[in-house]
């Protein structure tokens, strides 16, 4: 803004012009600095020429160009403005803020000393951005643009144990935030399980979380199980921990308890893969007036039953060009009710094969046996594998007729051939009898995007190796990778998932910005960034990452960002940045 002060001199008073900014102090209270003074107006020849200046000035400071040479050596020595804020993560925060986390936080701690909700909306954002120790992070802490970040470590450590204690609260909440944004269908719920890896040798005692089990990542490290719920918009649920030791089979009935008390279902339908698929299961699920459509074992003792439907052609409907045929048929089994007595039941049982899967069951095995020809011709592999399964192994006898010590190992040609069998071959059973065989694939379908959730958890969100080592406080961590999935998926189905996570976390972590001398905000060049224009990020090239983030801004229908701001328009830029549907 342009402003003028009169002074008194002995020739008279005269008119001070200079061009201001307005600003807080560490107090709050706003003030003014000059950004640049243009000496007083009755001294100028032509004072209109020279207000016309001045008026300029005012207008477009922002954009002005400077003398390359001297804002660099500026830029350079100014260790303030030469370093980078991220500004991406308004992103995210915009998503935090349309689920009113804050009044979740202020109605149940009013009176704890520190802010709860930025603590906890912090550990969010960069567990998507830059997913690290509870330590490493905090280091980050003023690495956020604008971003309220009067907190230290110990109330890091502090906000874990009170998220803790809210665990359950904090998800119903959450997915009643939800409903009322998007809407959410809960007639049926996708179910899964899943187990992290900590960075203990032992579990401290039989009651901790962190024990040895089966892991899906094949290490010996002790293990948590999470199993996690899933709306078919592919937006999490809730999630639920157990003991590393736990069968995921018997993880299933104690959290349908939970979801239906706090999310006051009547009747829930569970979609789960063939790892959850168990008679107590079943049971449990039909006795409590709920259904259920999951997968089914075709081999071995477990497919028995259906195993000669599978082979008979009798039955099958065929496509148009032959690469797939099914076929759905009832039938009657043996259940337990709730006095575990012996019950005559019905489902419907549908079977299909896919080409497309029959070929990639048969590229897998090759592989598999070209593996285990490498393994019987050195010898060399101590450590099992899967393609063990297709190596035989056969005690020689020597010349006076007893076993020798030696064993022989061939590839197993029997059991090549049977799996051969079952290429492409897949079975769903239901109890909704009303179910064909779309919608049955319908349903079923959508179970991809639990498994991909699983990955993104891992992957993106790296929520193992887990450091901390007390309970709550792991509960807690768990909370804020939950929530994080929570956030990041609300955003991709913003965008319809057109976009992988990795790509969005990438899009808004070359999304920075400079603090220049006066206030100004210069918005960085991506630097992926090749070519882009000198006002705006618009696209010149396919450049991926400017892509991406142009669809992002493009989803929460706000403008291309300018090269430079002032600091109020900035943040008011920001500020328009709001999550709807």
């Amino acid at each position: 803004m342009i402003r003028k002060d009169k002074k008194n001199f002995k020739s008279g008073p005269k008119t001070h012009v200079r061009v201001v900014e307005g600003y807080r102090d560490e107090n709050g209270k706003i003030k003014q600095r000059t950004i640049k003074s243009f000496g007083y107006l009755e001294e100028q020849t032509d004072q209109k020429e020279f207000m016309d200046k001045v008026v300029d000035f005012d207008n477009n400071f922002f954009l002005e160009k400077k003398d390359k040479k001297d804002s660099f050596k500026k830029r350079f020595n100014d260790s303030f403005t030469n370093i980078p804020y991220a500004y991406g993560y308004r992103f995210i925060e915009a998503i935090y803020d349309s689920l009113h986390i804050r009044d979740f936080f202020k109605a149940r701690y009013p009176k704890i000393e520190f802010d709860l909700s930025e603590v906890f909306k912090f550990l969010i954002i960069e567990r998507i951005l830059n997913p690290d120790s509870k330590r490493a992070t905090v280091q980050l802490k003023d690495s956020l643009f604008n971003f309220v970040s009067d907190f230290e470590l110990h109330h890091v450590y502090r906000a874990l144990d009170k998220l803790n204690e809210v665990k359950i609260e904090l998800q119903k909440f959450i997915s009643d935030q939800i409903k009322n944004i998007i809407g959410r269908d809960s007639s049926y719920a996708y179910y899964d399980v899943t187990n992290y890896y900590t960075e203990i040798d032992f579990p401290s005692s039989e009651d901790d979380l962190r024990q040895r089990g089966v892991s899906k990542e094949h290490r010996l490290d002790p293990i948590i199980q999470l199993g996690l719920f899933m709306d078919s918009n592919g937006l999490p649920i809730s999630m639920s921990l157990f003991k590393g030791n736990t069968a995921d089979t018997k993880t299933l009935q104690p959290v349908m308890q939970e979801i239906k008390h706090h999310y006051q279902l009547n009747r829930l339908i569970v979609v789960a893969d063939k790892g959850l698929n168990s008679t107590s299961n079943i049971n449990y699920i039909v006795n409590n007036n709920d259904g259920y459509v999951v997968s089914q074992i075709l081999k071995g003792t477990k497919g028995k039953r259906y195993q000669e439907i599978l082979f008979d052609e009798e039955g099958y409907t065929y496509n148009q060009d032959r690469t797939f045929k099914y076929k759905v048929f009832s039938e009657e089994y043996e259940g337990l009710d709730a006095s575990d007595k012996t019950v005559l039941r019905k489902r419907n049982v549908l079977i299909y094969w896919k080409l497309e899967d029959a070929l990639m069951a048969i590229r897998k095995r090759d592989d598999k046996v070209d593996r285990a020809l490498k393994s019987i011709g050195n010898n060399a592999y101590a450590i099992k594998h899967t393609y063990e399964e297709y190596i035989k192994e056969t005690h020689l006898v020597d010349d006076t007729g007893e076993i020798a010590d030696k064993i022989a190992k061939t590839l197993n040609q029997e059991k090549i051939e049977n799996d051969a069998l079952y290429d492409g071959y897949f079975c769903i059973i239901t109890s909704e009898l009303d179910y064909d065989y779309k919608k049955i694939m319908e349903v079923y379908g959508g179970l991809w995007r639990i498994e991909e959730s699983f990955r993104i958890t891992k992957s993106s969100l790296e929520v193992r190796p887990i450091y901390v080592s007390n309970e709550n406080r792991i509960n807690g961590h768990f909370i804020i990778c939950y929530v994080a999935l929570v956030l990041i998926r609300l955003l991709q189905y913003k965008m319809h998932y057109s976009i992988s996570v990795e790509r969005i976390v990438r899009a808004l972590n070359t999304s920075k910005c400079l603090v220049e001398e006066g206030q100004i905000i210069k918005v960085l060049r991506n630097e992926n960034h090749k070519d882009y224009q000198e006002d705006s990020t618009k696209l010149l090239d396919e450049d991926e990452t400017i892509h991406d983030f142009l669809k992002i801004i493009e989803a929460f229908h706000v403008d291309v960002p300018y090269e430079r701001y002032k600091l109020t328009n900035f943040n008011k830029y920001l500020s328009s940045i709001q999550y709807s549907v």
